[in-house]
């Protein structure tokens, strides 16, 4: 027994500073003595009868199930709201000459059709950019005499021009442009050294629009 009890005082010491120099419990086995009986020689052997306890892990087990989901955190803040031309609103016109004009008139177009965003005046018949952007701009005018010439102006700038001549029939001058317009800029169609357009309250033979592309 005191054997026993010496070996065993050898083997937990002996652990003891294994773990020390080391730092840490390291991974391994031990041989724990059960029955230390004498073998037939009559002599003492060690570990005859013991019982091997690892003290390193076997390997990981089987996963178990997945736990519940956590609850939702709570909601981020709003972020920005973008901008375009819907969320500024639309910006587009449509109208027809009434009166007839001569010379080098400013046309004046009051048969307004459509007015989205409320930029063309039809009392001066000139369209006022608000929303700084890339527009669309078209015209068509129906002349009674001889000859006419239509221009699209963009502030003093002529950047389209039309003309019908024909002394036997009656024609229409039309064109369009694409521009690029500050807030501010004015765009209208005038007439330059020309004959009469024609005066129509019914029908809408001359007309002049426009709409926004999109905004810069």
């Amino acid at each position: 027994m005191a054997r026993v009890t010496a070996l065993l005082s050898v083997l937990f010491f002996a652990l003891l500073g294994f773990e020390s120099v080391h730092g840490e419990a390291q991974t391994g086995s031990c041989r724990l003595v059960c029955d230390p009986a004498q073998s037939q020689s009559g002599t003492y052997d060690i570990g005859v009868n013991g019982l091997v306890i690892p003290l390193s892990s076997s390997g990981s087990g089987a996963p178990g199930p997945m736990g519940p989901p956590g609850k939702a955190g709570p909601p981020g803040p709003q972020g920005p709201k973008g901008e375009d031309s819907l969320t500024r609103g639309a910006v587009a016109f449509y109208a027809a000459l009434k009166e007839d004009f001569s010379k080098d008139d400013v046309l004046k177009f009051t048969n307004v059709v459509t007015n989205l965003g409320g930029r063309y005046d039809s009392s001066t018949g000139i369209f006022t950019c608000r929303s700084a952007g890339v527009y669309h701009f078209s015209y068509h005018i129906l002349k009674t005499g001889v000859s006419l010439r239509a221009e699209l102006v963009h502030n003093d700038k002529v950047v389209a021009s039309a003309v019908a001549v024909d002394a036997l029939h009656t024609d229409t001058a039309s064109n369009s442009a694409v521009l690029q317009l500050s807030s501010g800029d004015r765009v209208f169609v005038r007439l330059s050294k020309s004959d009469s357009t024609l005066k129509d309250s019914t029908n809408l033979f001359s007309t002049f629009s426009g709409h926004l592309l999109y905004e810069l």
